[in-house]
């Protein structure tokens, strides 16, 4: 049987290896069951089966750099659940931005040119998602200062002002018409009759594609922060 303070060992332990919330929760119960399977079957106290239990998860608690952006380290089995969450937000992200590009080509097919310059997607998002990506991380910083707690992982894999950065080297490094907001409306309409040749609209797409997925990857992973710091205000408060 574990004890009310022997339990507070094995999470102090986990907290110094920077693991806290649900994955504190999962490793801590999976560590309790192993020590008591040791202590029956090696007739072992609780200090030398959790000196044992430690060893066993060493490679999975060994702590690893977060990312190539941040110094931070966390635990290996940390950063592989970190790394499988920032796979999903770029396939979550770019599905996004592919389905974006689908909406303004079927717009472009069905509605006049004023409608569609009217609703433009593109300049929409690209008017609004900075702003907000500003918000959000003013937002994280604000909730990160008031939790004061090191443990909790920050998702920033891409940071956002890193976005910005790229924005603009691309913005520069693409030349695209002064009338870019219209490019795939003129396009599906007027083809090669037009201004906008293919090589012209593929460019444009691919950029467009490529800096709204950076700009959402980024919005998912503030979203995702933020959210880990209120539910860990809500929990601990």
């Amino acid at each position: 049987m574990i004890t009310f303070f022997q339990e507070r060992e094995i999470e102090k332990y986990l907290w110094e290896k920077k693991i806290s919330g649900k994955l504190l929760t999962e490793i801590k119960d999976h560590m309790i069951s192993q020590i008591l399977e040791i202590q029956n079957n090696e007739n072992l106290n609780f200090e030398k089966a959790f000196q044992e239990t430690k060893v066993n998860w060493s490679k999975d608690l060994m702590l690893v750099r977060k990312n190539i952006f941040s110094s931070q380290k966390i635990t290996k089995i940390a950063y592989e659940l970190d790394k499988n969450k920032n796979k999903n937000i770029f396939l979550k992200s770019l599905l996004y931005s592919l389905i974006v590009v689908v909406f303004q080509i079927v717009s472009a097919l069905v509605l006049s040119e004023s409608w569609y310059l009217g609703i433009h997607i593109f300049k929409i998002i690209f008017a609004v998602l900075p702003f907000a990506l500003i918000v959000m991380y003013i937002q994280q910083k604000y909730l990160a200062n008031k939790v004061h707690r090191d443990n909790i992982v920050v998702n920033n894999f891409i940071h956002p002002l890193f976005v910005f950065a790229v924005t603009l080297i691309l913005d520069n490094f693409i030349k695209l018409p002064k009338n870019s907001l219209s490019i795939i409306y003129d396009y599906i309409n007027y083809g090669s009759r037009g201004e906008i040749t293919t090589y012209v609209f593929a460019k444009s797409v691919i950029a467009g594609v490529f800096l709204l997925t950076f700009y959402l990857f980024s919005y998912f992973s503030l979203r995702e922060n933020i959210r880990r710091f209120k539910n860990y205000k809500k929990l601990y408060s």
